[in-house]
């Protein structure tokens, strides 16, 4: 009820958003477009960055893994698992101003900040060490952080104002499904081998830099 009436709220208050749009991207330069136009493709651009966060989060380890990890091997009470997971949460938080902030100063370079943690994450949380298994739930909630926050306003710089609605649906579908086999891929490999989980997650996160770099390749060329 309180999110409806902030959102009539802000509508009153601010009725045309793309009264405050500063278009100042070169892949981004055509006019901007009235709600509800689907004239045009989404930029290739966008689609070098899906890909990117599909690599990404499909080398992201679910919390479920690891808490479970963190119960079998006797690291911490079941109980003990809310506590984490809002500690977890509270450096997703922190992550989330941090590199929001960095972002509006240094772009989309920033990023590049989300791979290495994610490959962190399984290297720290499912070691047999308390302390370290901690760093690891904790690096996962600022991984977290960044997926909640930048990743997904960065869609909106890559996308004219006509097509973000298309934009962020095909998005948060791709991040869903991706987020999925992530899950599924952390879990068989952990039955498998942790060794093997470690290392496989780190292979995709770099592949997912490389990805990242060809994005920014991708919208430094102008469009045709």
């Amino acid at each position: 009820m309180a999110a409806i009436a902030l959102l009539v709220w802000l509508r009153a208050r601010v009725p045309d958003p793309v009264g405050y749009e500063v278009t100042t991207d070169p892949t981004v330069r055509d006019e901007p477009r009235p709600a509800g136009s689907r004239d045009g493709k989404l930029p290739r651009a966008f689609w070098a960055y899906a890909v990117f966060t599909a690599a990404t989060l499909t080398g992201f380890a679910t919390f479920g893994v690891l808490s479970y990890h963190m119960v079998v091997r006797h690291l911490m009470p079941t109980a003990m698992v809310p506590v984490l997971y809002a500690a977890a949460m509270a450096a997703d938080a922190v992550a989330a101003l941090a590199t929001g902030w960095l972002y509006d100063r240094f772009g989309a370079q920033v990023l590049v900040v989300l791979p290495l943690l994610s490959a962190a994450v399984p290297a720290l949380a499912f070691t047999d060490t308390v302390g370290v298994a901690v760093t690891g739930a904790l690096v996962w909630g600022a991984a977290v952080g960044v997926q909640e926050s930048t990743l997904r306003a960065t869609v909106a710089d890559f996308v004219p104002t006509g097509r973000r609605a298309t934009a962020y649906g095909i998005f948060a579908g791709i991040m869903g499904a991706a987020a999925l086999a992530g899950g599924a891929l952390a879990g068989a490999l952990y039955d498998i081998s942790i060794p093997a989980l470690i290392v496989v997650v780190a292979g995709i996160q770099a592949a997912a830099l490389v990805l990242l770099w060809t994005t920014r390749a991708v919208r430094s060329t102008p469009a045709r």
